[in-house]
Parts: structure tokens; sequence; C-alpha cells
């Protein structure tokens, strides 16, 4: 399948645009800050599809719309759910996001706003992430009285244990520059330079010679230690466990009321 060099395919809840060797993924809930529901992540597969069949595109990018790059899962619609189909869901968001790991391009993500939770985790299954000063980045999970339930061995692979264990028992929120120091994101603008810069950047990446880029993907996906498929089911198991608690249910239900609301 080719797509033209620059074409934009509408779909419900993400907006594809394919120009000059960079494809460009977007998340279009921001009346629910991105917020990762099903139908999204339906959405956000059948565009991975087409960005693996387009052989001119030599990176992806993912980025949210409105104030948040996203806030996570949907808290609104796992209120519905018991803690067994819960995490049937996070378990498919996560081998979803698992397919930018096997894209032959080399994939990006832009944090601009609010990434929490699901987000974060959304932004570590990426080859590279880039920060907005001004973003606000965090796990609130533990706090919320469960486990994130996926992505959690790529991101121990990529800050290291010790970070992992602070960001995601201690929780709070931090900036772009203090996720930088982390080792969380590789670079950093500020919020008024970011877009110049970032593309900027984007397209250096791309017009580097496509198959270099994908072999030396593919070797350092190779090397990788971690069995990350063992990972994300140990990880869901945990959530589940976790989703079912009283503690669990009540801040699911305050998040449901406070937004009722809104």
């Amino acid at each position: 399948m080719q797509l033209s060099k620059k074409e934009l395919r509408k779909v419900p809840l993400v907006e594809l645009e394919i120009s000059d060797r960079v494809a460009t993924v977007t998340l279009c809930r921001p009346e629910a800050l991105n917020a990762i529901n099903q139908a999204l992540l339906h959405d956000f597969e059948d565009a991975l599809c087409q960005v693996r069949e387009a052989s001119e595109v030599a990176v992806l990018v993912t980025q949210g719309s409105g104030r948040a790059f996203s806030a996570g899962s949907d808290l609104k619609e796992l209120a519905e759910c018991s803690p067994q189909q819960a995490a049937a869901f996070e378990y498919t968001h996560g081998q979803v996001f698992a397919q930018l790991a096997e894209l032959p391009q080399i994939t990006v993500a832009a944090w601009q706003g609010y990434v929490l939770g699901g987000g974060l985790f959304l932004g570590v299954y990426h080859d590279f992430r880039a920060a907005a000063q001004g973003a606000t980045i965090g796990l609130p999970e533990v706090a919320h009285g469960w486990t994130p339930p996926w992505g959690v061995s790529r991101l121990v692979e990529l800050v290291g244990f010790q970070a992992a264990r602070t960001l995601m028992l201690c929780g709070g929120q931090f900036d772009g520059e203090s996720a930088q120091q982390l080792g969380l994101v590789d670079e950093v603008w500020s919020n008024e330079e970011f877009e110049a810069q970032f593309r900027g950047w984007v397209e250096e990446l791309a017009s580097r010679p496509k198959a270099a880029l994908t072999e030396t993907k593919v070797l350092l996906r190779e090397m990788r230690v971690l069995n990350h498929e063992h990972w994300e089911r140990r990880t869901v198991e945990a959530f589940e466990r976790c989703y079912g608690t009283l503690e669990a249910q009540q801040s699911v239900d305050r998040f449901v009321q406070r937004g009722d609301k809104d």
C-alpha cells in the first residue's frame, strides 16, 4: 500500500497525516484530555496498520489534540467494567501499543500538556519522547488504588529500576525538564519553541537513510534483555487484583461523579 506524499485520513478519534517521510498520528478526544477508550484504541491500531504499509515513511509521530497528549485510560469506560473486564481491556491497550516497537519506522511521542498514567506509558512504547517544558507528567495509578496495567517493564528498561519505582510508588507531577533528568524524555524545549524545534528535530531524523534507521531499530530491539510479553501479563494480573478493591472502586466513583458535575 502506497500513500501519497501528503494524505489526510480522518477517523472518529484519530487523525493520520503523512507528509515528507513523516506520519503524524493525532489523538482526537480533546474534551476528555485524549483519554484512551476502546474506540480510540481501535482507531490508533488502524493508523498503525496504515503506517506500517507506507514504505516512504521513515518516522511516526504521536501527538495529542487540545490540552493534553493523553490523560491515560478512560476511567468512565472502566467504571462499567468488572475487574476481569477492565484487565482484559487494559491488556489490549498494551498489545496495541507494543506494535509501535514492531514498526519499521522510528517512532516519536510529542508530549505537550497533560501526560498522565496511560498517556505516559503510551509514550514509553515509542523509540523517542520529546516534551514541552510546561508539560504536566505523572503516574497517579498507585494513589488511585491500582498498579499501572501495562508498560511497566518498558519504563524500567528506559529509566532504570529505582527511578521507575519512585515514579510509580511516589506519584506526583513534574515538568519536561524533570522528565529529561530522569531519562524519560530525549529532548525538551520551551512551550513557545516546542512546535518549531520538534518539527525540525523530526525532519532531521527522517532525512536519514530509511534502511539504516530500520535495521538499527531491529538490532536494538533484539538486544533487549527483558521479556516484555511476560511482564505485560504479570502487570495486568496485578492490576486486576487491585482494581477490584474497595479503595480502587471508590477512586473510580469519585472520578465519574466529578465528571458528571462538570
